[in-house]
């Protein structure tokens, strides 16, 4: 089972997006264990953890045998047969060293998948949201074609009853057709979002997706300050580089080892002759002691492994700048679109849709009594579409405003692998 990170914001009373939509979250789970490119990642960070082991030990020892299969003089060999062991130790501290350097490598691929996972699950959400946008728009397009309907059995009973002329009729009847064509456009862009969010999911392309019938508007209180500090100490984008550079510290440190000596110790055993030494039946096997030393001479291979390290620490640290830099541009721009789209809000739900609705009845009224002509009754009803539209794509907005800085202030926690399927 793979467990998906909570995202989080530094906002007072918040939760996150996708806590507010039970079936949001559900996806957001069927990602974190099926989506093919986190599964490759985390193995990838399993395979590197796997290396620790393999660098951190000694190198394999040497075994030589030897026997004299034709002396010279075979009396005076007192032993044809020897064999030796040899074991080489590198300087104090390598071994370790390499063990850290590959630590930090597999802990800055653990980071890459969490700066993915974040990415992911953003495209998810938002996605999810636009699905939902389109969902709602084609609701409230079928809610109007219901109210004309009603309005045109109003022109209807006009007509028949000669205070009305044909022309009204016709332009409902336009109306009417341009609001269907309106939901069949509408509707065509469904499945193509549909296709990209089942494919996140790794799931069959025409699967369902299930939205919430209602998004409403959302309270979001906002630190700035507060949320750039958070994008510092929690985005993996961020521990990445530190693993990154814990990794290159170590890589430096193995340089200067790699240029001290390195030892062997080992032992030579040397066989009976039975033959010759018959005659000597106090004689024993001879053990010698044996010992090698590897002295590092040529100082520019190591001199340069040192160098390539601390340029590539340097390197480190000036894109820790720059993604600090480009980390904050974009939750600016994500603040401003916040504050953009609750600005639309406010002005839609609370002056430009209620007085639209309020014209809209005085203007049925009137024309229902005769005075008043039937375009503007009808010029009236599309501007309270459109803007019923505008304020869905406002709120959309606003949740894809949310769910950018959500992803930017990342608070990652443990991603789990499954069983192999």
């Amino acid at each position: 089972m793979l467990t998906i990170f909570s995202q989080s914001i530094q906002a007072q009373n918040t939760e996150p997006v996708s806590a507010q939509h039970p079936q949001l979250e559900e996806y957001l789970r069927i990602a974190a264990e099926e989506n093919p490119e986190l599964r490759a990642l985390w193995h990838r960070y399993r395979s590197d953890l796997e290396v620790v082991p393999q660098v951190g030990t000694l190198p394999d020892p040497e075994i030589n045998i030897g026997y004299t299969l034709n002396p010279m003089m075979s009396e005076s060999v007192l032993g044809q047969f020897s064999a030796s062991a040899m074991q080489m130790f590198p300087w104090f501290g390598t071994l370790q060293t390499k063990r850290d350097m590959q630590r930090a490598t597999a802990e800055a691929g653990y980071e890459r998948l969490n700066s993915r996972q974040l990415e992911l699950f953003r495209n998810i959400q938002t996605t999810w949201f636009d699905l939902s946008e389109l969902n709602q728009k084609i609701s409230i397009a079928q809610e109007t074609v219901e109210l004309l309907r009603d309005l045109e059995a109003l022109v209807e009973v006009r007509y028949e009853t000669g205070r009305a002329g044909q022309a009204d009729l016709l332009r409902i009847q336009m109306e009417e057709q341009r609001l269907h064509t309106l939901i069949e456009n509408l509707q065509d862009k469904v499945n193509p979002i549909r296709i990209r969010f089942n494919a996140y999911l790794n799931r069959d392309p025409e699967s369902d997706v299930e939205t919430s019938g209602q998004i409403e508007q959302r309270d979001f209180y906002i630190d700035e300050e507060q949320l750039r500090a958070n994008i510092r100490e929690q985005n993996p984008e961020f521990s990445e580089l530190d693993a990154r550079e814990q990794m290159l510290n170590e890589q430096r440190d193995l340089a200067r080892l790699n240029g001290r000596p390195t030892f062997g110790l080992g032992i030579e055993v040397m066989g009976r002759n039975f033959g010759p030494m018959s005659m000597f039946p106090d004689s024993k096997e001879m053990y010698a002691a044996m010992a090698t030393i590897r002295v590092p001479l040529w100082r520019s291979k190591y001199s340069a492994q040192y160098r390539q390290a601390s340029e590539q620490l340097r390197s480190v640290d000036y894109s820790r700048i720059q993604t600090g830099n480009r980390l904050n541009t974009e939750l600016e721009q994500a603040l401003e679109q916040y504050r953009e789209s609750e600005r639309n809000i406010v002005l839609l739900t609370d002056e430009l849709i209620p007085r639209a609705e309020q014209a809209l009845s005085i203007l049925s009224e009137e024309y229902a009594a005769g005075n008043t002509r039937f375009d503007e009754v009808l010029q009236v009803q599309r501007q309270l579409l459109d803007l019923e539209l505008e304020q869905i794509e406002a709120i959309i907005e606003q949740y894809k405003a949310i769910i950018n800085i959500e992803a930017l202030v990342g608070d990652v926690g443990a991603y789990q692998g499954g069983d192999e399927k």
